[in-house]
């Protein structure tokens, strides 16, 4: 969901004591807190568990404009999070890749997919492994550039999507139609080879368990709550000659009973629009899914990451 923001907040914050201001570390690691200087106030720092050795990790994060990300405050959550994959939606980045120092030292291999119009979607999926093949754009999808890249690796396919918006009044529901059988089959087709592992925006809502109270006033009348995109979702993530899903997920399903959003707005409140579907045969290789909910007060985007531990080899060796 494309919203404006103002700029990114600073990393320091102003005593109401004097004028000075002070830094604050929000990556410190937990045994060495750094206190906000305002009275009374909680002390502002955070911690990642680190992943196993046995596993990777992967980060889908809709970056609401990759430019506009404070790359100071990226780069500490990065050295923090150590993200095997990151995949960035809506970068809005339409000319090959971003001159940003911390991506290019930490991820070796990158593939941007650009919408050529400036400021328009934009997805990229940035890893430590060099994939077998790579493919950006959605095949018998036109528009789809800046929308899909797909890396295939020895165990798995591994998808980052952002997907297209309906519109106001619904407006462009039918691109989202074509969108979403143009998905479908692609999924389809791959899952028969080796498993997915798909990441991104689905600019979708399949549940109210996933939407706050403010976001709620809003069912069934706006873009990513309406009847018809929860019935596409569905074509999408299960083929009607299976009793089960072909794609879970992963996040509500280590999470049946939690609310917990990646999308905030003051009009429109709280959504969980960011996950990772998967095959359901890598379930059982999963060590966790979370929301770094953390990153919010940040103002680094109006969304904020999600995460995947999983079992698995990239390596080729």
């Amino acid at each position: 969901m494309a919203l404006k923001r103002k700029s990114t907040a600073s990393a320091s914050v102003s005593s109401t004591s004097d004028s000075k201001k002070v830094k604050v570390d929000f990556f410190a690691p937990r045994n060495a807190p750094q206190a906000i200087s305002k009275p009374g106030e909680a002390v502002a720092s955070f911690y990642f568990e680190a992943k196993k050795v046995s596993d990777i990790r992967v980060v889908a994060w809709n970056v609401n404009g990759i430019m506009s990300v404070n790359e100071k405050i990226l780069k500490k959550y990065l050295e923090v999070e150590d993200p095997t994959i990151l995949i960035l939606t809506e970068t809005k980045y339409s000319k090959g890749k971003p001159d940003i120092l911390c991506l290019k030292t930490r991820f070796k291999y990158q593939y941007w997919g650009v919408d050529p119009r400036p400021g328009h979607a934009g997805t990229a999926v940035l890893s430590k492994y060099k994939p077998l093949n790579v493919s950006i754009g959605l095949p018998s999808w036109d528009e789809s550039s800046g929308r899909y890249v797909e890396l295939e690796f020895a165990e798995v396919f591994l998808i980052g999507t952002y997907a297209p918006n309906s519109g106001e009044n619904f407006k462009t529901m039918d691109l989202k139609r074509k969108w979403s059988t143009a998905l479908s089959k692609r999924l389809s087709e791959l899952e028969v080879m080796k498993p997915v592992i798909w990441g991104g925006d689905f600019n979708c809502i399949m549940s109210k368990k996933d939407i706050d109270s403010t976001a709620q006033r809003f069912w069934n009348l706006m873009s990513g709550l309406s009847e018809e995109e929860r019935e596409q979702f569905t074509d999408i993530i299960q083929r009607k000659d299976l009793e089960k899903p072909q794609f879970v997920d992963v996040w509500r399903k280590l999470h049946p009973n939690e609310e917990d959003y990646t999308h905030f707005s003051d009009k429109f409140g709280g959504w969980r629009l960011d996950s990772f579907m998967l095959s359901e045969m890598l379930l059982e290789r999963t060590t966790c899914c979370e929301i770094r909910h953390e990153l919010k007060d940040l103002k680094l985007s109006d969304h904020w990451p999600v995460t995947l531990d999983i079992a698995l080899t990239l390596s080729a060796n």
